[in-house]
């Protein structure tokens, strides 16, 4: 006997193959689409994580350096409150951004204890867990100072000017030290750092500077370690301009020093220059000092002692140095009649009183004194301002930031 199976209006169909075929997957379909619609309408959207408070130094850190400021964070929300207090002083009056998720202390101080506390709120205004820490700065055992910086803050030089760091003590940790110095240019200049010693750190740059550049260091080096307990005792800042293009050029063999401005010849003057036995040395000198009156004493650079045949002491005028062996572009009455025709000086560059005026007046410091057609080498012991006698590649290796 044929089954008998209901259709949608209440006949039955005999046979039950041709109804399962037409009807089956419509009723399936029917079935999956009411599933998902009962689904979606039950579906939770998914809960709002609370905000997150958190700071940039661990709890209880100890010997915590300061070279950074502290900052407080919010994540999934915003901050309503950071109160970030020294011990024994008011709290600190730090920065938030205008998101209201970041918060920035002002410079944090040596051997000094803080506490934190913060407070904030998710993106829907619930509160969350407040911040609630400590932590302790380094207290050093030694500073680490600047002794001098050249050039001087507001100061302008000449184009070869180098710059130069000198410190109190030795620097142990010269990356460390190297990484917070900064030099920025107002026109793209390629240079490099160069440590002359554990106590002076220079930067020139590679070809001689541009005219009319201005130039700003930054030295932030407080709270930097330093190496062997040492650490960084401030920040210093100083900024500076290159002035106009001044040359000039000494040839020991012509007897004369030319002066060059904006690259044209502005005046050749006679000169005199070391004798044999003292002779003046050839490479890039740079002025660096100026006195309108200067003693000089033989036995000052190694020369002859008192008693001894060539041994001088002169108060001489309007004196130039160009390093710190002794040698200077100065005026001598005394030479004038060998200026020009022979060099009868102990190294230096003798000129007259009118052209010797001239020059001191004339010239910058930083400008670049190039001697050519001596018998020895200016070198990295014979000058204060060595740089430009060290071929630009090994200048660069003389930075501790140069295998990185």
């Amino acid at each position: 006997m044929a089954r008998t199976q209901c259709s949608r209006g209440g006949r039955a169909v005999r046979g039950g193959g041709l109804g399962r075929a037409t009807m089956g997957p419509l009723v399936v379909l029917l079935a999956v689409v009411a599933l998902v619609a009962g689904c979606a309408g039950t579906v939770a959207p998914p809960p709002v994580p609370p905000v997150a408070l958190s700071a940039s130094v661990a709890p209880g850190a100890v010997d915590v350096a300061p070279a950074e400021p502290l900052v407080v964070s919010a994540a999934g929300g915003r901050l309503t409150a950071v109160t970030v207090t020294p011990t024994g002083a008011a709290p600190l009056q730090g920065t938030l951004d205008p998101a209201g998720t970041r918060w920035t202390s002002p410079q944090l101080a040596y051997g000094t204890e803080y506490r934190v506390s913060a407070a904030g709120v998710d993106e829907q205004g619930r509160p969350g867990a407040p911040l609630e820490q400590t932590f302790r700065t380094v207290a050093p055992e030694e500073m680490l100072e600047i002794r001098s910086i050249r050039p001087t803050d507001g100061q302008t030089v000449g184009i070869a000017m180098p710059i130069s760091i000198t410190f109190e003590s030795p620097v142990t940790d010269r990356a460390a030290v190297e990484r917070r110095v900064s030099v920025q240019t107002s026109v793209p200049t390629e240079g490099s750092f160069r440590w002359m010693s554990d106590e002076q750190l220079n930067w020139r740059p590679k070809e001689y500077w541009r005219p009319g550049t201005q130039v700003t260091v930054d030295a932030r080096l407080h709270g930097v370690d330093s190496g062997g307990g040492v650490w960084g005792e401030e920040d210093r800042s100083f900024s500076f301009t290159i002035g106009r293009d001044q040359r000039a050029r000494g040839d020991v063999n012509q007897h004369t020093l030319v002066l060059y401005q904006d690259g044209q010849e502005l005046r050749s003057l006679p000169a005199s220059y070391g004798r044999d036995i003292y002779p003046t040395q050839y490479g890039i000198h740079v002025a660096f000092e100026k006195h309108e009156i200067k003693r000089m004493r033989s036995d000052t650079w190694g020369g002859p002692a008192e008693g001894q045949p060539g041994f001088y002491d002169q108060n001489l005028p309007l004196a130039v140095r160009i390093s710190n062996n002794g040698e200077f572009v100065h005026v001598n009455p005394d030479s004038v009649s060998a200026q020009g025709r022979r060099n009868v000086s102990h190294g230096c560059v003798n000129l007259s009183p009118a052209n010797g005026e001239f020059f001191y007046n004339w010239v910058q410091m930083g400008d670049p004194v190039e001697i050519v057609g001596s018998s020895r080498p200016l070198t990295t012991r014979d000058g204060d301002i060595a740089d430009w006698t060290i071929p630009w590649d090994e200048y660069r290796r003389g930075s501790a930031l140069a295998s990185a």
